[in-house]
């Protein structure tokens, strides 16, 4: 009897460790949520597809208080393209190594792997949106005021660099989010870094990492 009880709290203790870990790699990425009238913890957990406990973690609630107005951090999740696999972007080798390269340039190996998948997204929205060049090429080598519009560029280092096997991965995973991607960034930078106030006022649609990403 002893025996089996023993065993039995083993198996719920690694249930709970299992759910645990995937909690917190889930929180890698994440937006910001302003609190409505009317909401709780228990409806914004709904509407992002994640736990109370997780909501709580990340804004270092005790309680189940929230105030009108305030903003809440909420955990990202990536979206997948089940059930629309007929929607494909195809980009040639030489473009694929490209994003490769401005992915490994602008996120090294600090960044996590979501926050490279955006730095291509970002490239990508740009091709498509008017105001941008219409190949990857033209925005990556886009001249602009101050020389180019991606310091690794402008610095002349980004043909010198070699991209991960990651790197290569978080393009792959872009371009099967692109069809659906729903942000559309366009712009990301380093707050820490970053003082121009132009791109400090543009809308920010997810932060990752040490990135803020807008449009």
């Amino acid at each position: 009897m002893v025996k089996k009880f023993f065993a039995t709290l083993a198996v719920v203790c690694c249930m709970v460790v299992t759910f645990t870990t995937y909690e917190s790699s889930a929180a890698t990425s994440y937006t910001y949520y302003k609190v409505q009238q009317g909401d709780s913890f228990y409806k914004i957990a709904q509407k992002y597809k994640t736990a109370i406990t997780v909501l709580k973690t990340l804004n270092k609630r005790t309680n189940d208080r929230l105030v009108v107005g305030e903003t809440l951090k909420v955990p990202v999740t990536a979206k997948t393209t089940a059930g629309k696999k007929n929607l494909k972007v195809s980009i040639t080798a030489e473009e694929r190594k490209l994003l490769a390269q401005i992915v490994q340039a602008e996120t090294g190996f600090s960044e996590p792997f979501a926050g490279k998948i955006e730095v291509a997204l970002v490239i990508l929205n740009r091709v498509k949106n008017p105001a941008f060049p219409n190949t990857i090429k033209g925005v990556i080598y886009q001249k602009t005021k101050a020389g180019y519009a991606f310091v690794p560029v402008r610095t002349g280092k980004l043909a010198s660099i070699q991209p991960t096997k990651q790197d290569y991965a978080a393009v792959d995973r872009a371009l099967a989010l692109f069809p659906t991607d729903q942000r559309h960034s366009l712009y990301f930078y380093n707050p820490a870094v970053t003082k121009d106030k132009w791109m400090l006022s543009r809308p920010v649609t997810i932060r990752i990492g040490h990135h803020v990403f807008t449009r």
